[in-house]
């Protein structure tokens, strides 16, 4: 029996931590009972400063030891400091992260008052909160639990931060952190949190847990490592081995650990595994999960979807387990619930019940080929693989209508790029409105089973209410509104005769009426358009914008062209007031601030809403709700929507830019392809129209200036969109500054090669961050030389592209407008897997086939580039000018006025 010397022991492993040892290791050191602590330093094989920092600390502190274990991962650190401490208590603390002053006393003072084997603090996450189930543990005063069972979902918290062992307990028991593998943590803390009799629960912060975006993680890529597959599956056997020593209850809370720890790997393994590998773990996984209750298997799994590998076990089925998608096709109805459409015997049943089946409408349209309304949106039914098209029929009820038609399934490539077993996911129905009576008619999706047809109301969507207006059908008008729980409905009344139009007008009032009686969002507004309706009586209203910062792009082209040419009255641009370039806009007249009264007021009266980027992100006024304006106002309004782009569509943008989604009225392409991309895939059928962008007007070459510009696009994963306002800086910055993206800039900027070219040329290397990106790149340029970088509100994006003789990109589209304007270019795609991966897909451009320069891998394929376009004195190869005369359909500096006659087109078919 050893004598223990100190009351708490503290390990910490080290590894690679140069930048956050030094404060973590004071805040050690501040502890109100560091002295009666004895702190082991563990070094795992650290490459940089770590080891030499830990030795210092040690030497200035005699209840320091610093010891070196280079073996295995930070599990054996922890085992080999734990086999030397001398201790009533241990702890563990990461290395680059904080304790506060009095965590240790806080947890030593209950455990030793409480004699707990296992005491468990309140841990926060830094510089980003994070919210846990098992936090709701955590009161205003220490609890005391006889076992685990009392609270079940702490079990979850499965690292050893924020926690204090009795080693004695630790040691009788033989619990050690595993090593070698992925989540070696949950060895050592599960067991320990199933076998204590007694835990003690303090409700004080005792840990801070730095959140590192260095994205090498094993929760960065848990379900991306195949060997996160095979280590948990180990902790699960590890665990189960357990099992006998635990009461009834434990071995209740034991199970749904199992299970619901493991349900994303079970469901998810087909996806990274051969059929080899994937057999040897479904037996496995059968020898732990088929002797559990299909019980405990209902309980502790999220939804059909996760149970549906449990299920796959019980059967011993294998095709179910590796293959769902073959297996699983459709849907059995029973009273009003659907079932997986699989042979299952009576006690599995509620297995294969399916939790959720959601239905939303997201387009209405009036096709007179059709013969009525086209209605389509989407269905999801959880469990349910969609990945090829259901064997269900599907039908459309039209209720109050005593009528039901068949409806399509559909393929939809933004589903698809949602989840790949969603595809399948879309319908479509043709309601034959010219043949209802007056009424209102609510819409629900029938599944017709070999059981039971079942039904489910068809929800709106932020799409369907922005494209929510009164449309005419044959001898009807039709309107979609919003009715109970957000469930979709069509108003439909005959149009025929005065009096029906009179009668139409008179519901719309009604309708109002009633939002002002119930107080309704908007209800105001829209008394105020009604009262304010006469100013507006003989102009309609084209409502411009870009950013609401910006008028740089085809937002500002087509508003000059709408002012100076045509002499738009009713053209407007809405921008904030604060903005550089607002003031190039005076001139133009009917610049409008944007939120201020006039702009709400327009917003009002506006026949079409014009941008170049996201509608509801930057032309809504910032007071005004986004989800409040579309249910309440747009629909009443009834503005036309036109996208006019910011540069041409080369990727697949469906996820964000499906006509489904966007409920846009019209959008322009420039190419053929492109064109042809946004009505096939995308759905937009004749609302898109190739006319050109109406920046490319003003492209007029201004080289010779001895310029190279650089102006790589922004990352989704690195940096949020600017109009999400909840988005963590913090975290995105450190994200940034551990990425390949900003390895690149800083390579390229830096380049020895690259400035000894620009001084023997005498040439000028411009880099222009993205908007989106801008915020982050301080700190990427050399602090001299001939590389400076450009600032968006200080030189417009076109200058800049014309001023260049030299244009570097990895995958944005400016690359099109320097096309346009004759200038060589290089495309920089430094990082193609993670590009397409993570930010975007793949659409009909491809760089290497139809690029209009050379396609560069690495900072040195690109310095050569450069060299060798200087030393030609930057002129493009015959190739790329045939390529850039293959993509524009026009070139004739006539795009504004094409795009002006469409929209003008579009509001006098309104």
């Amino acid at each position: 029996m050893y004598e223990p010397v100190y009351d708490v022991a503290i390990v910490v492993p080290i590894f690679n931590v140069e930048e956050y040892l030094q404060e973590s290791l004071e805040s050690l050191a501040a502890q109100t009972m560091f002295d009666r602590c004895q702190v082991i330093l563990v070094d795992n094989g650290s490459s940089d400063s770590s080891p030499q920092i830990a030795a210092a600390f040690a030497e200035r502190h005699l209840n320091v030891w610093a010891y070196t274990y280079p073996y295995g991962k930070a599990g054996g650190a922890r085992n080999a400091g734990m086999d030397v401490a001398s201790a009533h208590y241990i702890a563990f603390c990461d290395s680059d992260d904080i304790l506060p002053d009095t965590a240790i006393e806080t947890l030593w003072r209950t455990a030793a008052k409480e004699r707990a084997p296992l005491t468990i603090g309140r841990m926060e996450t830094f510089p980003a909160p994070t919210e846990w189930p098992w936090l709701k543990y955590f009161g205003s005063a220490p609890q005391v639990y006889p076992g685990i069972e009392n609270i079940p979902d702490m079990i979850y918290a499965a690292g050893p931060a924020h926690k204090l062992f009795d080693l004695d307990f630790i040691r009788r028991n033989n619990l050690r952190f595993q090593e070698g593998v992925h989540f070696e943590d949950a060895f050592f803390v599960v067991p320990s949190m199933l076998l204590a009799d007694r835990i003690a629960v303090v409700p004080e912060t005792v840990y801070q847990y730095r959140k590192r975006a260095t994205g090498d993680s094993t929760m960065d890529h848990l379900w991306d490592r195949k060997e996160n597959y095979w280590d948990h599956l180990a902790l699960e056997e590890h665990v189960l081995a357990l099992r006998p020593r635990l009461s009834g209850h434990r071995q209740e809370v034991a199970d749904r650990f199992l299970v619901r720890t493991y349900q994303g790997f079970a469901l998810r393994a087909p996806d990274v595994m051969t059929d080899d590998e994937l057999w040897q773990l479904f037996e496995r996984c059968r020898n732990i999960y088929a002797r559990m209750t299909p019980d405990t298997i209902m309980r502790s799994t999220i939804d059909t979807r996760h149970r549906v590998p449990f299920l796959a076990l019980y059967l011993n089925s294998f095709e179910l387990f590796a293959r769902p998608g073959e297996v699983v096709r459709g849907v059995y109805g029973r009273g009003t619930d659907l079932y997986l459409d699989v042979p299952v015997p009576g006690e599995l049943l509620p297995l294969a019940k399916v939790t959720a089946a959601h239905v939303h409408l997201e387009r209405v349209r009036a096709v007179k080929a059709a013969g009525g309304l086209v209605v389509s949106g989407r269905f999801a039914v959880n469990g349910l693989p969609l990945n090829r098209p259901l064997h269900n029929q599907l039908k459309l009820w039209i209720e109050n209508s005593g009528r039901t038609v068949p409806a399509r399934v559909m393929r939809r490539g933004d589903l698809l790029a949602t989840r790949e077993d969603l595809e399948w996911g879309g319908f479509e129905a043709v309601v034959p409105v010219g043949e209802f009576k007056d009424g209102e008619f609510p819409l629900k999706l029938v599944f017709c089973t070999q059981g039971r047809d079942v039904s489910r109301p068809c929800m709106t969507t932020t799409a369907l209410l922005r494209g929510a207006r009164s449309t005419r059908v044959a001898d009807r008008r039709v309107l979609p509104v919003v009715r109970g729980k957000n469930h979709a409905a069509l108003v439909v009344r005959d149009a025929t005769t005065p009096a029906s139009r009179k009668a139409w007008r008179s519901l719309i009032r009604s309708m109002d009426r009633d939002q002002r009686k119930r107080r309704a969002p908007f209800w105001r507004a829209r008394l105020i358009r009604l009262a304010t309706r006469p100013l507006f009586a003989r102009r309609e209203v084209w409502l411009f914008g870009e950013r609401k910062d910006t008028a740089q792009d085809n937002g500002w082209h087509l508003f000059r062209y709408a002012r100076q040419v045509e002499k738009r009255r009713g053209a407007y641009y809405v921008i904030d007031k604060d903005s550089p370039d607002r003031t190039k806009l005076k001139k133009l007249g009917h610049v409008v601030a944007h939120s201020s009264w006039k702009h709400k007021l327009l917003m009002l009266h506006a026949s079409v809403l014009i941008n170049a980027y996201d509608i509801d992100a930057y032309m809504i006024p910032d007071d005004w709700d986004r989800t409040s304006y579309l249910r309440h106002l747009s629909w009443r309004v009834g503005a036309r929507r036109v996208f006019l782009q910011h540069g041409v569509l080369n990727e697949d943008a469906s996820k964000g830019l499906h006509r489904n989604r966007t409920g846009v009225d019209l959008a322009l392409a420039s190419s053929v392809e492109e064109g042809r991309f946004f009505a096939e895939y995308m759905d937009y059928r004749d609302q898109v129209q190739v006319l050109g962008l109406p920046r490319f007007d003003a492209l007029q070459p201004d080289r010779g200036h001895r310029r190279i510009l650089f102006m790589p696009t922004w990352r989704s994963y690195l940096a949020a969109p600017s109009y999400v306002k909840d988005g963590d800086e913090d975290a995105a910055r450190a994200r940034f500054e551990a990425s390949h993206y900003r390895e690149f800039l800083v390579g390229l900027l830096h380049d020895p090669r690259l400035h000894a070219a620009l001084e023997r040329h005498d040439y000028v290397f411009e880099f222009l961050p993205h908007y989106e990106m801008r915020n982050m790149v301080d700190g990427v340029l050399p602090e001299q030389g001939r590389v400076r970088r450009l600032d968006q509100r200080e030189t417009g994006v076109q200058d800049a592209l014309r001023g260049c003789d030299l244009f570097i990109t990895d995958w944005s589209s400016v690359m099109f407008d320097v096309a346009y304007l004759g200038t060589p270019l290089v495309h920089a795609q430094f990082d193609p897997d993670q590009y397409w991966g993570e930010h975007s897909r793949r659409s009909w451009f491809d760089a290497e086939r139809d690029g209009f320069g050379p396609v560069c891998g690495s900072v040195d394929e690109v310095i050569d580039q450069v060299i060798r376009y200087l030393e030609s004195g930057c002129v493009r190869e015959p190739e790329y000018t045939r390529r850039a005369q293959k993509v524009f359909a026009y070139q004739d500096r006539g795009n504004c006025a094409r795009a002006s006659r469409a929209i003008a087109q579009l509001t006098r078919a309104a």
